[in-house]
C-alpha cells in the first residue's frame, strides 16, 4: 500500500497506481478487438491427413464474397483486418461434405474456429460407414440438417429470431444434433437469453462430447458472467477430452486470471505457448495484462516487447509502446537503455 508520508510520496504513488489501473483497463479492449482476424484450423474427424484441396471461403453476412484461403498440411487459416461483426466460412474438399460456419466477432472462441471435414456418406455402401461416421452430423435427421442450413444462413443475416426458430426445429427433430445445440445457444447468447443459451450448450456436450466449439462457447459465456469456478470447471472437461488443445489452456489461464489464481493463470498460458508456438501476437498482450493484475512490471513489460517483437507494426504497436514508455518514466521498470547497459560488459 502507499503511504502518506509525504505529499510528494503520496502524489507520485498515486500517479504510478492511475497508470497501472490505466494499462489494466486498456489491456481489456485490446484483447476484445484481437476479433479483428480470424484464425482457424480444420481437421478431419479422425484428426488424420488432410486432403491436398481444402478450400476456406469468408463471407460477409449478406453471402457477400470476403477472402479465399487454400489449406496447407497443418489445416490452419487466417483472415486478417475484418471489420463487419458477422461472418461465415465455407470449407470445402472433394470427397467431404462441404461445411459452414458463422464467426460472431464479438465472442473470442468464435473468432478461433475449428473445423471437422465430414466424409460424404456413400448410399451404396452403408454398411462400410467408418466409425467416425457416428458423429452427431451424421447422426442427425435429413430434416435436422435442412432446419440447421436455414438457421445458419437466418444467423448469417443477423435475423436471430428467424435463425432461433429454426434451430430449434433441428434441435427437436434431432435432439443430440451438437452443431445446431450449439449454433442456438450462440443465438440464445445474442439474445441476452443466458440462462437458456447455457442450458442448450451443456446438452450440447452432453450428447456429443468431442464437439470442442460447445465448451468454447460455454466457457465464454461463464466467464463474461464471473462465474469463474464453473467456467474452470468446463474447460477441465473439454481438456479431458482434448488435452492438446492450445485455445482450452488459453480460456484457462483468462478465467485463473478473473479469479486471481494468478500462478496457475500464468501456468494456462504457458502451457497453451508450448502446445502452439505460434500463438497469435496479441497472446503476448494478454498475458502482460496477467502480470499487471499480479504486479510483476518487469514481466509484463517484457511480454510487451515480445509482442512488438512478433508484431512491430501491428494495430497494438503503437499503444503498446506508449505504455511501456509510461512504466519507464514513472520507475515502474527499468529504462530499455538502463537495461542494455546494465548488459554489457
Amino acid at each position: 500500500m502507499c503511504s502518506r508520508a509525504s505529499h510528494s510520496r503520496w502524489a507520485r504513488c498515486s500517479r504510478v497506481t492511475q497508470l497501472v489501473m490505466m494499462m489494466a483497463l486498456a489491456a481489456v479492449p485490446v484483447m476484445g478487438q484481437i476479433g479483428r482476424s480470424i484464425e482457424g484450423q480444420v481437421s478431419t474427424l479422425d484428426h488424420g491427413l488432410l486432403p491436398s484441396d481444402i478450400t476456406v471461403r469468408l463471407e460477409e453476412a449478406e453471402g457477400a464474397y470476403v477472402a479465399q484461403r487454400f489449406v496447407g498440411n497443418d489445416g490452419k487459416f487466417v483472415f486478417d483486418d475484418l471489420k463487419g461483426g458477422l461472418y461465415r466460412i465455407v470449407v470445402t474438399a472433394k470427397g467431404f461434405q462441404t461445411q459452414t460456419q458463422i464467426v460472431d466477432m464479438s465472442w473470442g472462441a468464435s473468432r478461433t474456429p475449428r473445423i471437422y471435414l465430414v466424409p460424404v456418406v456413400k448410399k451404396t455402401s452403408p454398411s462400410s460407414a467408418s466409425s467416425t461416421e457416428a458423429a452427431t452430423d451424421l447422426a442427425a435427421p435429413k430434416k435436422a440438417r435442412k432446419e440447421y442450413e436455414k438457421g445458419s444462413r437466418a444467423l448469417d443475416s443477423e435475423n436471430l429470431e428467424e435463425a432461433r426458430k429454426h434451430l430449434e426445429n433441428a434441435v427437436a427433430e434431432g435432439p443430440c444434433f451438437a452443431r445446431a445445440q450449439t449454433a442456438l445457444g450462440l443465438t440464445l447468447s445474442m439474445q441476452h437469453q443466458f440462462a437458456a443459451a447455457e442450458s442448450v450448450f451443456k446438452q450440447s456436450i452432453k450428447c456429443d462430447g468431442g464437439f470442442l466449439p460447445a465448451y468454447l462457447q460455454l466457457a465464454i459465456l461463464l466467464k463474461a458472467q464471473k462465474r469463474y469456478k464453473e467456467c474452470e470447471a468446463t474447460l477441465q472437461q473439454g481438456l479431458r477430452v482434448f488435452p492438446s488443445e492450445w485455445q482450452l489452456h488459453y480460456q484457462l489461464a483468462i478465467a485463473k486470471d478473473g479469479s486471481r489464481h494468478y500462478e496457475e493463470s500464468e501456468q494456462e498460458f504457458l502451457r497453451a505457448q508450448a502446445i502452439n508456438p505460434e500463438v497469435p501476437p496479441e497472446f503476448h498482450l494478454r498475458l502482460a495484462s496477467l502480470y499487471l493484475n499480479w504486479k510483476k512490471y518487469d514481466k509484463a513489460h517484457a511480454e510487451m516487447e515480445t509482442y512488438l517483437r512478433a508484431d512491430p507494426d501491428g494495430r497494438f504497436a503503437e499503444p503498446t509502446r506508449k505504455m511501456m514508455q509510461q512504466m519507464e518514466d514513472s520507475g515502474m521498470v527499468a529504462s530499455s537503455k538502463r537495461r542494455t547497459d546494465q548488459t554489457k560488459p
